[in-house]
């Protein structure tokens, strides 16, 4: 029996709240269960509240909600959970205010949107109502829908996940500036890549090149300057091979650059060397934090995982007691497990829903373990068989992706280190080149934006 069943007549004072997060300003609407009763659309035309994210627009929106009461218990509040940042003042004081808040799925909110105000153009005020209207269906009517207590981030968790996302941005950055910049050599320099045989845009050519940006530059200097140029930059071996390197420079075959091309070399250099001192902060920061963990030790040994996509998975997971079992953690990464067979993820597919920083952690576990292991190991003989039964490798990927799921779910539930000799025993586990993984780096993250896009589907 649904709560206006069971009171009949005699209603008490609720009211639902509905928030939408913006940057600059929110906007919050309250709508009483009286109105909602009456049947009418009145509550279609109720007056929202547009208030500004400062302390100012706090106190506003406690003037507006204890007009209607000033008892937060006789509220029901629902918020779309892609505020971010921008919504945590506001959910941080509903909470300490003592309003009861949850999330509602963006899916749930724009198909009730498009259900109940068909053909209207999307508004923050709309959004606001429907969020009031689906608390009322869910509490007083008995629809059901999917509502979770909004619960703040643990600021540890916070922390470690926000420096985790920088270091894969500027990871990203860094790798495409320094495939623009090993192109530019092969232009201005191509001699150069038979001295750097491992890439010629770490941290020693890029400063070499910075001093000395054209191979005739670096002839006519003098051995002594170059190199100190190599030592200041750590490239020791290189420093004693100065007359070699020198020799190659003097018989270049490389283009004169052009203006354009001068003033990118002058950007690119000073790019990389700056980014690459700020690349070296941020790790040795999320390598600290990430090892304070308790639980990190249990995933430590995951291959081809750094600290920053380990620190992802620790931030995002939490708990993972709170997952009853290894299909919800799944699920919750974005790919959703069905049977399981021979030990592994059988059936899968990704879903709009799911944590996407999770998703793109396991992804970026995921892919070198299958396209540069260079032995064998589970999860390249599980992508190698779905590819045998004839999919595209973006509908293979999401298997992998699940299998490590439920492996990392299984450590950190139960306390056990994940053992990758046992995992790769009949792997060699050999680096790929500096320029394939330099390759991979610049290529990952449209192959993930390919795989979501060729895939994203709701759980049927």
């Amino acid at each position: 029996m649904t709560l206006l069943g069971k009171l009949g007549a005699q209603l008490p004072g609720r009211y639902y709240l509905g928030v939408d997060v913006g940057y600059k300003e929110h906007v919050a609407v309250a709508i009483s269960l009286q109105t909602f009763v009456r049947g009418d659309e009145r509550w279609k035309r109720a007056r929202c509240i547009h208030f500004p994210s400062t302390r100012a627009g706090l106190r506003k929106l406690k003037e507006y909600l204890e007009h209607f009461s000033t008892e937060p218990v006789e509220f029901l509040g629902l918020c779309e959970p892609t505020g971010g940042h921008y919504g945590a003042t506001v959910f941080q004081y509903l909470l300490d205010q003592g309003y009861g808040m949850y999330l509602v799925g963006n899916a749930t909110v724009k198909h009730m949107r498009d259900k109940i105000f068909a053909g209207l153009p999307k508004t923050d005020e709309m959004d606001c109502r429907v969020m009031a209207r689906i608390g009322y269906l869910h509490e007083a009517v008995g629809e059901e829908f999917a509502l979770r207590p909004l619960e703040l981030v643990n600021p540890d968790d916070r922390e470690l996940l926000a420096l985790c996302r920088d270091s894969w941005k500027l990871t990203t950055m860094i790798v495409r500036a320094r495939n623009q910049f090993t192109q530019l050599m092969a232009v201005v320099f191509p001699e150069l890549k038979t001295f750097f045989t491992g890439s010629v845009s770490t941290a020693v050519p890029v400063r070499l090149i910075a001093a000395y940006p054209t191979p005739a530059l670096l002839a006519e200097a003098s051995e002594e300057a170059v190199r100190e140029v190599l030592w200041g930059a750590r490239g020791y071996q290189h420093a004693g091979r100065v007359a070699e390197l020198q020799a190659l420079a003097t018989d270049s075959s490389g283009l004169l650059p052009n203006p354009d091309l001068v003033w990118r070399l002058e950007w690119l250099t000073d790019f990389l060397l700056t980014n690459f001192r700020h690349q070296a902060i941020l790790e040795r920061k999320v390598t600290q934090l990430v090892q304070q963990r308790p639980d990190y030790q249990w995933i430590v040994h995951v291959p081809y995982a750094s600290p920053a996509t380990l620190g992802v998975v620790l931030a995002v997971s939490g708990d993972v007691r709170r997952f009853s079992n290894y299909r919800k953690y799944v699920a919750f990464s974005g790919y959703f497990a069905g049977l399981e067979q021979s030990q592994t993820i059988d059936r899968t597919h990704m879903s709009r829903r799911g944590n996407r920083n999770l998703k793109r952690a396991l992804f970026l576990i995921a892919a070198p373990a299958v396209w540069f292991d260079q032995g064998s190991n589970p999860y390249k003989a599980l992508f190698q068989r779905k590819i045998a039964e004839g999919r595209a490798w973006y509908q293979a990927m999401p298997f992998v992706c699940a299998a490590l799921a439920r492996h990392i779910y299984h450590c950190l539930k139960y306390n056990e280190p994940y053992d990758a000799a046992e995992a790769f025993r009949d792997s060699s586990l050999a680096v790929a080149s500096e320029e394939r993984l330099l390759d991979l780096g610049a290529d990952l993250d449209g192959k993930f934006e390919e795989l979501e896009t060729s895939l994203r589907q709701l759980e049927p």
